[in-house]
């Protein structure tokens, strides 16, 4: 029996100490399901650690200096952290301190509310998610449903048209709208084939000396001259201070006493006038000559403007027009407006969450955030404290634990999704609509508008075919008859003017104003002189009249000689005006009008083709890479459904007793709304007396300065308004409120109903504030759209958003505010009842049972850790305690074995594992210093060296082979042994072997033949089927912002094979996706040497698309590659015989090595964890010069060897890399925003052809800091 019991027992612990090293040691492939739940941490068993840490204190690795900040919930230090910056943070305001502690209330309320209702099933877990994850309007089935394809569709082919639109049409085009405006001209001319009033100009040019008494006017233009001369000399008239009196006479005599009658002269002169003005309504003809001869003179224009288009003929350009019509037209060809406008709302939603409404998660405000806050909260010893210990935050804990669980699951969606929130998105969105809405305005059958130019031949065959050159005779007869026409205008305009009465009140006011007493009395009126001077030399009344007598004036002045012999020249050269094919001309006007739709149809194609010619492919890219954000989530979303069973499933006892609060989703709405009115309250009152929005006003009104003067700038002033006034009637809202909050009495409550009471009292206190912003939003969007740095306007624009997303209407939720109290009462007393732990009554004894000690159960979830029934016998035979001294030799013995194996196999696991840990920085700033000084190191080193890396690389592969002349080639690690028909070739790549034998071809791109450029596209494939690879690895588009980074050197379609040189390379089959990677393209495709000296070799092809030139993958992720490089390490063939795989981006340094670095690098790591991180981007940088370009592509190669290391041995260090990689995320933000400038500066730079985005400088001198 005890040998039977100890075999047993020896079995089992042997067993479990295989399991033990088994289940962390086994280097198998590990699976990156998100539904894995070995990625889930435990966090019960965190939290009872938490509670021992608070107990007896944290151990001195927890405290190290080199640990960093984690803002995990679940992770003990970040626990610890969140209780240290509690005890240090400064006292806060009393409103923000009110606020704090309900807002905890409110989150636990909500928390057992949501538990419960997605349990009980009146809560359905999509509506809840959506809320958390601020969808707004949006549904979680209007996300799952997102069409990624559609928009992935419409966006590739508008990056492609800056390239894909064929230029050699512009000549066309202007023909086009050549003709066009030819037509829109001829309207004012039609009918025109003879001059209908020629006869009548001229009989009154013949007769117009006996019409126009031209002295009469002589004489006006003559006495309105003597006063202003007059004028003259009194304006420039200087005295002495104390002049003598005779010489006053003298002035007054020669320049004053004459002026009334210099006035009175001038009077009757304009009277005569205005008594012969009828001669100028008999004489229009005369006056208006031009609209007599403008039909000619527009029929000349038409013509030489005919003369000078030409109808192109050229099929290939029609062709081409045609097919650039129809790339537009193809672009709405799929009705893709609801994926558009659903992604415009989510990423509104979640920029601006405010707006959203909540009516399941009213306890937290800030969604998803706020649920994660929830986590630490429930341990907060202030609960207890406050409560006196009448609420345990154990049991509390326990009880919720069930939805805690499910926070990791919606936190990685959040996460996932925070692409979606960046700030220019809502740009990005707009201008991809005003796209959509210029491709809108494309006609339908747009591609057969180039048929217009057979139209136009054909119009053309109606004219005589006459030149402008025949005419010009009588174009300058014209001219002339236009320039007398406006000397008789000028005549007749300056009779109109004559107002005798006006001109005699102002001659009679300026008499007035010089100050004589009587300016005709010769006695006194000299003594008055210097009084007379110094007003007309303090005022500027003298300057006005004498403006006033020269407007008078004007016109009356007439060469009469002059307009004698132009009227001789005209008249003598009559017959030069000849309207000879003005009939033939007007027939093919008439044929071009006929094709007016036609015509309009086409400018308004070629308007949206030159528009879209110049579209920023960058932006229309942040779109799509938005679309596939939003895709990514869609497989976790749909797996929402079984969350409420999955909760159901693993409830404990425990988590049943805290669903029963009643009303508890009622209940918890009213705290919830109550607590998120608080806090706009006070976010409105901190955001008014930050002086923020007073600084708006200045870069608005430059803005607004900056736009031409007109309705539009008098629309934006009226829209934005007086902003002054706006703040004063904000802060007058704002001191309001803060009068309010500092009469709050917090040391006077005592229990969660004073909370609520307190706030109640002062929601109750708080004044309504309307706050009307709209206007202002108006005006910024109108001023966004026509700057071009428009992010300080952008960021004005999310305040005010912002401020008008704040509910202050408080007299609207008297309500809900009004019952918070009962409420948060309701709340504690369940609490105080629920805190209460059950106890097991004994069961009953009956005189001879042995008595059992009745116990409280402590776990409250349940655990098999339950304390057994003492028994009392104090007893014990020897056999018994022989027995237990054998199975405690047995059990330690198993515990040694088990104990040998586990330390052998798991030790240089640990290794890795305190590697992994050794890549933690104590910031985003300090990761970002960390790798500056390792590229920076390696820079200097490199500059030292350029001129001789340039002689060798130069002697190997000749300059046309060279991408970019500054990217060199090492010619140690080249393909030195690679032949081509009996001769080396020399290429642009280099062997990097790994240290377990793999090898890698890293490579730059192929390249057409060009200007500065050899064709290597055959070089390339010669490579790959002499190097006998299986695998080639693309890390670029062709294009990329219109840029080149690639040769086109595959075939695009199965049916079209490419011709490279003497290789036909074949698509086997359509191209797919690898795995559920979108980014990565596969392709199959065959190698065949025309030539029939190589065998035919077939090849994989992976194509990530959406890693761009000098960064990291996008959204700094590592799932894709990582698995694409286990695809290519090969589980059945040693490393050393594997075939080479080819990977290549532009210049092959960047993303190549990069990419390599994942595979190289962690063998490298395996095989020895002390090298530092330089020294292992030196080997990189040894295999193949320049290799790592910039500071995030070395910051990001360095987390995805953490993680590869991880996955592929199962080390459990996913939530330390979860915490490194949200680091990673915040220095890529980070340098983003702050090279935007320097990276603008260097693209300036680059030569206007250069064919790649590398830059050449930043590789060899300094580290890029991107």
């Amino acid at each position: 029996m005890m040998i039977t019991i100890i075999g047993r027992l020896l079995t089992r612990m042997v067993i479990c100490g295989l399991l033990l090293v088994n289940s962390d040691c086994a280097p198998i492939n590990h699976s990156l399901s998100s539904n894995n739940n070995s990625h889930v941490p435990s966090y019960l068993d965190a939290f009872k650690e938490l509670i021992v840490q608070h107990v007896y204190g944290s151990s001195d690795d927890n405290n190290s200096s080199d640990s960093i900040e984690n803002d995990d919930p679940f992770d003990l230090n970040s626990s610890r952290e969140f209780l240290r910056a509690k005890r240090n943070a400064p006292i806060p305001d009393k409103l923000k301190e009110l606020i704090d502690k309900s807002s905890t209330l409110a989150r636990i309320s909500n928390g057992i509310a949501l538990q419960s209702g997605l349990m009980d099933g009146s809560i359905k877990i999509e509506d809840v998610v959506a809320e958390l994850l601020n969808f707004g309007t949006l549904k979680v089935s209007d996300v799952v449903g997102f069409n990624v394809d559609l928009v992935k569709e419409l966006t590739g082919k508008m990056e492609k048209l800056p390239t894909s639109l064929d230029k050699s049409t512009i000549e066309l085009e202007n023909a086009g709208l050549g003709w066009n405006e030819l037509r829109k001209k001829s309207e004012a001319v039609k009918g025109v084939t003879n001059l209908t009033q020629k006869e009548a100009y001229f009989t009154a040019l013949g007769n117009y000396e006996k019409s126009f008494d031209f002295d009469v006017f002589e004489e006006a233009d003559t006495a309105l001259n003597d006063i202003l001369s007059k004028l003259k000399d009194i304006e420039e008239l200087k005295i002495k201070e104390k002049p003598q009196l005779d010489d006053l006479k003298h002035i007054y005599l020669s320049k004053f006493i004459a002026l009334p009658g210099f006035f009175g002269t001038a009077i009757g002169k304009l009277k005569e006038v205005q008594k012969i003005a009828k001669i100028f309504t008999d004489n229009t003809i005369l006056i208006d000559s031009h609209s007599a001869f403008a039909p000619f003179g527009t029929m000349i224009e038409l013509i030489s403007i005919r003369y000078e288009l030409e109808a192109p003929t050229v099929s290939s350009i029609h062709k081409a027009l045609g097919n650039n019509f129809q790339q537009l037209t193809d672009l709405i060809s799929k009705p893709v407006e609801p994926e558009i406008k659903g992604l415009s709302s989510l990423v509104h939603s979640r920029i601006i969450p405010d707006f959203n409404k909540q009516i399941y998660t009213s306890g937290f405000h800030n969604g998803i955030r706020d649920l994660k806050k929830l986590a630490l909260e429930i341990r907060d010893p202030w609960i207890e404290e406050f409560t006196g210990n009448s609420i345990s935050t154990s049991r509390l804990a326990d009880g919720i634990q069930t939805l805690l669980n499910v926070i990791y699951q919606v936190l990685h969606i959040d996460d996932k999704l925070k692409p979606v929130s960046t700030n220019n998105n809502p740009r990005s969105i707009a201008y991809l609509k005003n796209v959509l809405q210029e491709v809108s305005k494309m006609p339908q059958k747009s591609a057969e508008l180039v048929n217009i130019f057979s139209d136009i031949a054909t119009c053309m065959e109606k004219s005589e075919k006459i030149g402008p050159a025949n005419y010009e005779k009588g174009k300058k007869v014209i001219e002339k008859i236009v320039a007398v026409g406006k000397v008789f205008a000028e005549l007749a305009a300056a009779v109109k003017r004559i107002n005798i009465d006006q001109h005699q009140k102002d001659m009679n006011a300026f008499i007035k104003f010089l100050g004589f007493k009587d300016i005709k009395n010769a006695t006194t009126s000299p003594a008055e002189i210097p009084a007379v001077m110094k007003r007309i030399k303090t005022t500027d009344t003298l300057k006005k009249f004498k403006e006033l007598i020269a407007g008078v004036k004007n016109g009356f002045n007439i060469d009469k000689k002059a307009l004698k012999a132009d009227v001789k020249n005209i008249t003598s050269q009559k017959d030069a005006i000849s309207t000879d094919g003005f009939k033939e001309e007007g027939e093919m006007h008439a044929c071009l009008q006929k094709l007016n739709d036609k015509f309009e149809k086409f400018e308004k194609a070629i308007g949206v083709t030159r528009k879209l010619s110049g579209i920023d492919s960058a932006t229309i890219q942040n779109v799509e890479n938005l679309a596939s954000t939003v895709a990514s989530v869609k497989n976790e979303l749909k797996s929402l459904g079984s969350i409420p069973d999955s909760m159901k499933k693993y409830a404990k006892k425990i988590t049943t007793e805290i669903n029963k609060w009643p009303e508890s989703l009622k209940s918890s709405g009213e705290i919830g709304q109550s607590v998120a009115l608080l806090s706009h309250a006070n976010d409105f009152k901190t955001l008014v007396s930050s002086g923020e929005l007073d600084k708006f006003d200045a870069p608005v009104q430059i803005q607004i300065e900056a736009m031409k003067q007109g309705k539009e700038q008098t629309r934006i002033k009226t829209l934005w308004g007086d902003h002054n006034k706006f703040i004063t009637d904000l802060k007058a809202s704002s001191k309001s409120i803060d009068t309010i909050s500092t009469s709050l009495k917090l040391a006077e409550i005592k229990t969660f109903e004073d909370y609520g009471t307190a706030m109640k009292t002062n929601l109750e206190a708080m004044k309504d504030v309307k706050i009307d912003v709209k206007a202002k939003i108006e005006a910024l969007d109108a001023l966004i759209s026509s700057t071009k740095a428009p992010a300080e306007l952008e960021k004005i624009k999310k305040t005010l958003q912002h401020l008008e997303s704040l509910d202050l209407t408080f007299s609207s939720h008297v309500s809900h505010f009004q019952k918070v109290p009962n409420a948060l009462k309701s709340l504690y007393d369940f609490l105080v009842k629920f805190s209460i732990e059950p106890t097991r009554a004994p069961p009953p004894r009956s005189g001879k049972a042995t008595p059992e000690v009745s116990y409280v159960d402590r776990d409250s979830s349940n655990y098999d850790n339950k304390r057994l029934g003492e028994q009392t016998e104090p007893s014990a035979t020897t056999e018994r305690i022989l027995n237990g001294v054998l199975i405690a030799l047995i059990v330690a013995l198993a515990f040694a074995v088990s104990a040998f194996a586990y330390v052998m196999i798991r030790a240089p696991k640990d290794d890795l594992r305190h590697w992994i840990n050794r890549r933690r920085y104590l910031s985003a700033k300090n990761g970002r210093f960390c790798h500056d000084g390792y590229l920076n190191e390696i820079a200097i080193e490199t500059e030292k060296l350029i001129e001789q890396m340039k002689r060798q690389s130069y002697a190997y592969l000749p300059e046309r082979k060279h991408r970019n002349p500054e990217i060199l080639c090492n010619p140690e690690t080249a393909l030195k042994k690679l032949m081509k028909d009996d001769k080396k070739m020399a290429i642009h790549a280099n062997f990097v072997k790994s240290r377990n034998g793999k090898r890698f071809i890293a490579c730059q791109a192929p390249t057409d033949k060009s200007k500065n450029h050899d064709d290597t596209t055959e070089d390339f494939w010669h490579m790959v089927v002499k190097e006998r690879c299986n695998e080639v690895v693309m890390l670029c588009r062709c294009v990329e912002g219109g840029s080149v980074q690639s040769a086109e050197y595959y075939p695009v379609a199965v049916d079209k094979p490419k011709k490279c040189g003497r290789y036909e390379i074949s698509l086997l089959a359509e191209p797919g996706i690898f795995m559920e990677f979108k980014e990565i393209i596969v392709r199959r495709m065959m190698i065949r040497d025309t030539t029939n000296k190589l065998k035919k070799r077939t090849i994989t092809h992976y194509q990530h698309i959406g890693w761009k030139d000098q960064k990291c993958p996008p959204r700094g992720e590592h799932e894709a590659l990582y698995k694409l490089m286990k695809k290519l390490e090969s589980k059945w063939i040693p490393a050393r015989f594997q075939s080479p795989v080819v990977v290549h981006c532009s210049s092959g340094i960047g993303r190549t090595m990069t990419f390599i670095g994942i595979h190289t690098v962690s063998e490298d790591v395996i095989l020895d964890q002390s090298g530092t991180w330089v020294d292992r981007l030196k080997l990189l940088k040894n295999a193949r010069w320049h290799a790592i370009q910039t500071t995030r592509q070395s910051y990001w190669l360095e987390m995805a060897v953490a993680h590869k290391l991880n996955w592929d041995y199962k080390l459990g260090r996913d939530e330390e890399l979860k915490e490194q990689q949200a680091m990673f995320l915040a220095f890529n933000e980070q340098v983003e925003q702050e090279l935007a400038a320097e990276r603008q500066m260097e693209k300036d730079k680059k030569a206007e052809g250069e064919a790649t985005t590398q830059k050449a400088s930043s590789i060899v001198g300094q580290a890029v800091l991107q």
